[in-house]
């Protein structure tokens, strides 16, 4: 009720600002462009609302920082702070801004109002599912969903791409190279993402669905990790940071004894350096105990991925066996209004939008120029009209040598005058 309250509160002030700014009854464009300060103000507000703490703050700096100061200093260039009514040159802009508004109003308000967002359900996404090939002795696989193939010569510990199926019921045929197919049921349900994991021996392979967290991970500067036991039906498996190998007071359990062919709770890690180890049963041995089954020193923890770790058995040549640990990562979904997810949306789904409104902004500017621009009243081009001067020259120049100058006929060279002289005979 609350954020209700404050939106309608908000609202009003956008709208009454944006409203004083194209009305400005104050005829003074500089009041007009304050007006608009204030309406991204409040949109900055809402975007808090809507837990968007970057684009709140690009709206500020960004708009009601830069862009506003940009159009203020236009204004003031140009002198147009005091608009005079008698000047308009344009008197026909009020009528088409209120054409313009009212049509946008129809083609956004009809199409809400016959939709019936109240009885509207969410349309649900089919589901996404991956293959991870664990079993220690199986050649190169083929993976098919009923008829639809997800994956082709997986090798051990690789994993497919995220395939998007229909939901329902599946009958999942594991096909060796060189071998007999192999075939489980598994149920889809809408809006999962999930990973089909082989593991065991040739002997002995079994299946798992473990479900994909791919949502915005909330802690900052952190990533979620699942670990997944495909290593020993007898043996459990706990993740534990031993940190700094000289002080053992501060090892951390992150995950407690995980079952084979089950998965821990996501546990969420700090980005940077971790020393993480794989051990056998849930009691923290020493460093280089016998129980550590895995270690993953200066593992580097980037942050905002979602992390399946699979430990598995890997046979080595000489017959024995071996614990692995395989890490799958992928990218969890950016937070909204967050830098990363503003970037994705503008530099990647949008660019082409964006440098339109680029150029929107551009054409905008040029537009204010024109419009702002006022002939003056009273101003007359003067074009090849001679100055008037309000002192002869010769008084000037006879203040300036300090005696009079006689105005005397001007010397005539000797062959002009004797021309004069006989043409006068």
């Amino acid at each position: 009720m609350t954020e209700v309250v404050l939106f309608g509160i908000i609202g009003l002030i956008a709208v009454a600002a944006a409203a004083f700014m194209v009305i400005s009854p104050t005829k003074n464009a500089v009041h007009s462009a304050l007006a608009l300060v204030l309406t991204m103000g409040c949109l900055a507000f809402l975007f808090l609302m809507l837990n968007a703490p970057f684009l709140a703050m690009i709206q500020i700096t960004v708009y009601a920082g830069a862009i506003m100061v940009l159009f203020i200093f236009v204004i003031m260039l140009l002198g147009a702070e005091k608009l005079d009514v008698r000047e308009t040159r344009f008197p026909w802009l009020p009528v088409l801004g209120l054409v313009l508004a009212l049509t946008l109003l129809l083609v956004i308000g009809l199409p809400i109002l016959n939709s019936g967002l109240n009885v509207m359900e969410p349309v649900a996404n089919a589901p996404r599912v991956r293959v991870i090939n664990a079993t220690s002795d199986l050649a190169p696989v083929n993976v098919a969903f009923n008829d639809q193939v997800v994956a082709t010569g997986l090798d051990f510990g690789a994993a497919s791409e995220f395939t998007q199926v229909a939901a329902g019921e599946y009958a999942v045929t594991v096909t060796p190279e060189g071998g007999a197919p192999i075939t489980t049921a598994v149920n889809l349900e809408p809006n999962s993402t999930q990973t089909f994991v082989a593991y065991g021996d040739a002997a002995n392979v079994m299946f798992t669905l473990v479900p994909d967290d791919l949502s915005t991970v909330t802690e900052a500067r952190s990533s979620r990790i699942v670990v997944f036991n495909a290593y020993d039906p007898q043996t459990t498996v706990s993740l534990v940071d031993f940190g700094s190998d000289s002080n053992v007071a501060d090892t951390t359990t992150y995950a407690n004894e995980v079952g084979y062919g089950t998965y821990s709770a996501p546990v969420i890690l700090e980005e940077g350096a971790h020393n993480l180890a794989y051990i056998a049963g849930g009691d923290v041995p020493d460093v280089d105990s016998e129980p550590v089954l895995f270690r993953n020193r200066e593992y580097e923890l980037p942050r905002d991925e979602s992390q399946l770790i699979v430990v598995m058995s890997e046979r080595l040549f000489d017959g024995t066996v071996r614990a692995a640990a395989v890490t799958f990562a992928d990218t969890a979904r950016a937070s909204f209004g967050g830098p990363r997810a503003v970037g994705t949306l503008l530099f990647i789904d949008y660019m082409l939008p964006f440098q339109l409104l680029a150029m929107l902004l551009l054409a905008a500017m040029v537009g204010v120029i024109v419009l702002t621009r006022h002939h003056l009243p009273g101003a007359k081009e003067r074009v090849n009209v001679r100055r008037k001067v309000s002192r002869p020259l010769t008084n000037v120049i006879s203040s300036q040598v300090g005696h009079e100058v006689v105005d005397e006929a001007p010397a005539q060279l000797p062959a002009q005058t004797e021309q004069r002289e006989t043409a006068g005979d």
